[in-house]
């Protein structure tokens, strides 16, 4: 019998809607997932615009973001963990998954946001106009893999460079998604089950904004996760393992030093933890009554270790001391903060003394329960599965273990997370220790609430046992999925990072105004490219970017350039000679220094002088600029005034106050 829908023009494109009405379970799952994710991203876009038209956050535009991701996200996630689809219908649904998740695309952003992408952006350029690979001295510019990849496909396609960048950020979220697929059928899961465990690690703070960004991780991920899933799949293959696993792993083992140092650390750290486990499971397959099962291959894994600490010696072999002195200082305020968690307990006791979870946050009630309920509800799951696993243990092999023993890394990090530093180290491991938990919750979904699971933990398994019926079981997805994803947004990143809004001053994501713009314009008219400037951090993110393409000083305590905007005392000797050696054209100088406090709390570093506080700088020190004799202003925008820098006066008068040839 012909449809009723057949006859009527245009009826291919009514058909989802006339299934979602009257097909069957299946075609509706289908229509519903094909149906309502451009409803969700259009409620999603339309609570962007509201934000962008608003003073401050309102309760309107946080219902909307959320009443349509849930709307398109949903849907999505149904139909991928759904059983008895083909598997192309599961790799679109995996793929609607990371592309609807893009959450910093989805803002359409006319050009960066925040210093990371302001950066990445210039070396882009540079790259993209004159094939400079690593421009500059930044740490930055020794990973050029983001970098040559967009500038790449702009060659390739004519397409702006900035939409280049979007579409490549939001193909290596969709491929992330597919990775994490391809792990956990790698390590042994159903189709289901790697479904989920793709969806469980889509949950993490980091995936749905941090990783979305224009930034070296958001492309190194998706080749961390494509490594792992050959070297996996190949040390588990029943024979010998196909070239082409090996061919995946030797490439992105290779590729990823020249992307991003902390996926390069991280990978390393991951292979050696399955590395243990396979020797562990080897040795326990010599006495067989103690769980052990069949023979894998350990020589893939030490494959693709090798092959990383090659490619890492290689690429980093005179960067060394760069990378130390980048990572170090991480390293060691996190080392801090857990030393300063052991007063945590005095904390709660005193209420103070610790940092206290979204304290002064714009988000609404829901968002921040459900933060708080985040860290338990994964915990449980993650609870559950790993003695889900324990019951099947011997047919399991030895990956699981290791992924285990990674995900069980992200409860860990919790803690620092509370201390006053804000654990920004527990928040950059969270995208690697959530690929232990979406492996571990695949696999016990894969092997499933079985008679032997439900027997072994009494009344916890039959009551387990019935939350996994089919209705009661998707009524219980639904709502903590909900659950997880508005907390996960809430942990991972600021509401203005999420939200357009009007220009904030200090705010990293909300810092480029028209009047930085303009600057920018002016200084590349008129100044040639990489002639050093010093701004405060967040002009410097204007002018060193690809439109002003200056070359920005960071002042820091050895380079204390800030000490003409931060004291009224005259200006030392040794820093104005600083100015005469790093050659310095031009200052900037932001008004608003003397009378607003910056949302991050510093101006230039977080180390500077009274940062964190957001501490007003001397009027005296700011008025200044305009009486010593060796700057002129040449041009203002709004608060900010250019100064340019007259070399020869400064070495004649070495004046450090507007009383000429006067000095410390």
């Amino acid at each position: 019998m012909t449809s009723a829908t057949s006859t009527v023009p245009g009826a291919a494109i009514l058909k989802p809607f006339h299934d979602l009405a009257s097909g069957s379970p299946r075609e509706r799952l289908i229509a519903a997932a094909v149906v309502l994710p451009p409803i969700g991203a259009t409620l999603v876009l339309l609570a962007l615009h509201r934000a962008a038209t608003q003073a401050e956050p309102d309760d309107w535009q946080f219902a909307l973001l959320w009443v349509g991701f849930l709307c398109g996200m949903l849907p999505l996630v149904a139909l991928a963990c759904s059983p008895g689809i083909t598997g192309v219908v599961r790799a679109c649904a995996l793929a609607g998954i990371g592309l609807l998740g893009t959450g910093r695309v989805l803002r359409l952003p006319a050009g960066p946001l925040g210093n990371d992408e302001f950066i990445h952006m210039r070396q882009t350029i540079e790259t993209y106009l004159s094939g400079e690979v690593g421009h500059g001295s930044g740490i930055f510019s020794h990973f050029p893999g983001l970098h040559q990849t967009i500038s790449a496909f702009a060659q390739l396609t004519g397409a702006p460079l900035w939409t280049v960048a979007l579409v490549v950020i939001a193909l290596s979220h969709i491929l992330s998604v597919l990775a994490v697929y391809q792990l956990v059928r790698a390590v042994g899961g159903a189709p289901t089950g790697a479904a989920v465990g793709a969806v469980v690690y889509t949950i993490n703070p980091s995936w749905l904004y941090f990783d979305t960004s224009i930034s070296y991780e958001s492309i190194a991920l998706p080749v961390l996760l494509w490594c792992l899933a050959a070297a996996v799949a190949a040390s588990r293959a029943p024979t010998e393992p196909s070239l082409r696993y090996m061919a995946v792993v030797v490439v992105c083992a290779v590729a990823l030093p020249m992307m991003h140092p902390l996926s390069t650390i991280m990978l390393g750290l991951i292979l050696v933890l399955l590395i243990i486990a396979v020797v562990v499971h080897s040795v326990r397959r010599i006495w067989p009554e103690r769980g052990g099962s069949a023979q894998e291959h350990l020589w893939p894994l030490l494959l693709a270790a090798s092959a990383l600490l090659m490619s890492s010696t290689f690429w980093w072999r005179n960067i060394r001391d760069e990378l130390v002195s980048y990572l170090g200082p991480s390293l060691s305020r996190g080392w801090a903060e857990v030393k300063g968690f052991t007063h945590v307990t005095e904390a709660f006791q005193k209420a103070s003394g610790t940092r206290l979870p979204f304290a002064g946050a714009q988000t609404p009630i829901y968002e921040t329960v459900s933060g708080l309920l985040f860290a338990p509800l994964v915990l449980l799951l993650f609870v559950v599965s790993v003695a889900i696993l324990v019951v099947h243990r011997r047919g399991l092999g030895s990956a699981p273990w290791g992924f285990a023993a990674l995900g069980a890394l992200f409860f860990l990090s919790i803690p620092m997370a509370l201390t006053s530093g804000g654990g920004e180290g527990a928040h950059r491991s969270w995208a690697f220790s959530f690929i232990g938990i979406a492996v571990v919750c695949g696999m016990a979904w894969s092997v499933g609430l079985s008679p032997a699971v439900v027997a072994r933990f009494g009344a916890i398994g039959r009551w387990g046992a019935r939350l996994a019926e089919p209705r009661v079981r998707i009524g219980v997805t639904g709502v903590v999925l909900t659950v997880l994803y508005v907390g996960s947004a809430a942990l991972g990143t600021t509401v203005s990072a999420r939200f357009p809004g009007r220009m904030q001053v200090g705010d990293d994501a909300r810092s480029v105004s028209r009047e930085g713009g303009a600057v920018a314009a002016w200084l590349a008219a008129h100044a040639p490219v990489d002639t050093p400037v010093v701004a405060d951090r967040y002009v410097s993110q204007q002018v060193g970017g690809w439109v002003g393409r200056m070359a920005p000083l960071a002042p820091s305590a050895a380079f204390p350039l800030w000490d003409l905007y931060m004291y009224a005392k005259p200006v030392p000797r040794y820093v104005l000679k600083q100015v005469l050696d790093a050659d310095v054209h031009y200052f900037v100088v932001d008004a608003r220094m003397a009378t607003t406090r910056p949302r991050m709390g510093y101006w230039f570093i977080n180390d500077e002088p009274g940062g964190g506080y957001g501490r007003l700088f001397p009027q005296e020190a700011i008025d200044r600029f305009n009486c010593l004799p060796w700057l002129r202003a040449v041009y203002a925008a709004g608060p900010l005034t250019v100064y340019e820098v007259d070399a020869s006066v400064l070495q004649a008068t070495m004046a450090g106050s507007c009383e000429r040839g006067t000095h410390d």
